[in-house]
């Protein structure tokens, strides 16, 4: 069983030994410092499951270190518990501001505290697990298949529902296994890792971009037809064309194919959306590659 890391930070020692023996006597490893200074000194080396703050420190105050830890990333999850004297109502209320996650008078009945360290360290746990959640592929930094094809649905499911546009693409990279055979899969990711790039830094911001398969890219249009689809798309695609990126790479000219297809009222649902999408990139693979072609039942290739 994991034993969880507590820190205290607190100037008063004889405070500080009577904390720390209840929470010893319940399985749990103490961290101690005095100050704000050695607060963050511990903070940049060791990262704790539960800070436990009093108010009054000799550098500064215990509102400021809730606050300098609530701005920093690294320390999303991690809960600040206020242990201290409390003069008034605004003490409390402040430190509920600065991010406490909770707060308590010192003093407290030791079975009230332990239950409220107990709850906050399980509501870590889950927003641990919530945060590490693999939401990126790992290679390219762009949308797993996973989160991907969980807004697909939604947004086939909200298009359908209130006929609002929405459009599809998959973009594949031409000739990318032999690529990887001649030079290697560190140089393969590292393309593919700069088409993405290229593709993110060239769409709406409201548009998102999946590693779509080992060599291909999904890209989601919310409220886009066929047609500004069809123009961003291709934009990318010409944008790569006309890059050095590629033979910087690999020394040779890489390009892309792409196929597009909108969601309309025969489109079934995501299945029949991809499957439409990847028909049409067939067809731009059969005629030679580096182009870009859409398709929708009502209309055909375009």
């Amino acid at each position: 069983m994991k034993k969880h890391k507590i820190l205290i930070v607190e100037d008063n020692l004889d405070d500080f030994q009577k904390l720390k023996i209840v929470l010893e006597e319940n399985n749990y490893e103490v961290k101690h410092t005095a100050t704000g200074k050695e607060t963050f000194e511990l903070l940049s080396e060791e990262v704790p499951d539960l800070v436990i703050l009093d108010i009054l420190l000799p550098d500064t105050d215990g509102f400021e270190v809730c606050k300098r830890i609530r701005k920093d990333k690294r320390f999303l999850s991690l809960p600040v518990l206020f242990y201290s004297i409390i003069r008034t109502i605004d003490d409390k209320l402040l430190g509920l501001e600065m991010g406490a996650a909770d707060f308590l008078p010192k003093g407290t009945n030791n079975r009230e505290l332990l239950m409220r360290i107990k709850n906050l360290l399980k509501r870590k746990e889950k927003l641990d697990e919530v945060l590490n959640h693999p939401f990126h592929d790992n290679v390219t930094k762009a949308f797993n298949q996973e989160y991907f094809q969980h807004r697909l649905q939604k947004e086939c499911a909200r298009s359908k529902r209130y006929n609002r546009n929405l459009s599809f693409a998959i973009i594949d990279v031409d000739k990318f296994e032999m690529v990887t055979n001649m030079f290697g899969h560190q140089t393969g990711n590292c393309l593919l890792k700069k088409i993405a790039e290229t593709v993110q830094a060239n769409i709406r911001t409201v548009d998102e971009v999946c590693r779509f398969g080992q060599d291909q890219f999904g890209v989601l249009f919310p409220e886009a037809d066929l047609r500004d689809a069809f123009f961003s798309t291709d934009r990318v695609r010409q944008i790569w064309a006309t890059s050095e990126i590629g033979k910087q790479i690999c020394t040779m000219q890489v390009t892309i194919s792409c196929g597009v297809s909108a969601f309309g009222k025969d489109t079934v649902d995501k299945n029949d959306l991809v499957a439409q999408t990847q028909a049409a990139l067939k067809k731009a693979k059969t005629e030679g590659e580096n182009r870009t072609r859409s398709f929708s039942k009502q209309f055909g290739y375009g």
